[in-house]
């Protein structure tokens, strides 16, 4: 069990393991862009809406509130 009041004796890098670095990432907010155009031209589904974006900025709004005064805050429903 682990004791915060007592030194690690484990040696946490022996544990870590190689993650290969073959995967190439695109620009999120690109990506993004382009699903939201494909959605424009092609009436293909579209994930984001007003209130998925209205929850984005409760949530970030509410992250900064939970740092601010160093406690866990409930997220309400919107």
């Amino acid at each position: 069990m682990w004791n915060p009041d007592l030194p690690a004796t484990e040696d946490f890098r022996s544990q870590w393991q190689v993650v290969p670095d073959n995967e190439e990432f695109d620009n999120g907010f690109k990506a993004q862009w382009e699903l939201f155009l494909r959605h424009v031209v092609e009436d293909a589904p579209y994930s984001w809406d007003l209130w998925a974006g209205a929850r984005g900025v409760q949530l970030a709004e509410l992250g900064l509130q939970s740092a601010r005064e160093g406690r866990r805050i409930e997220i309400p429903e919107l």
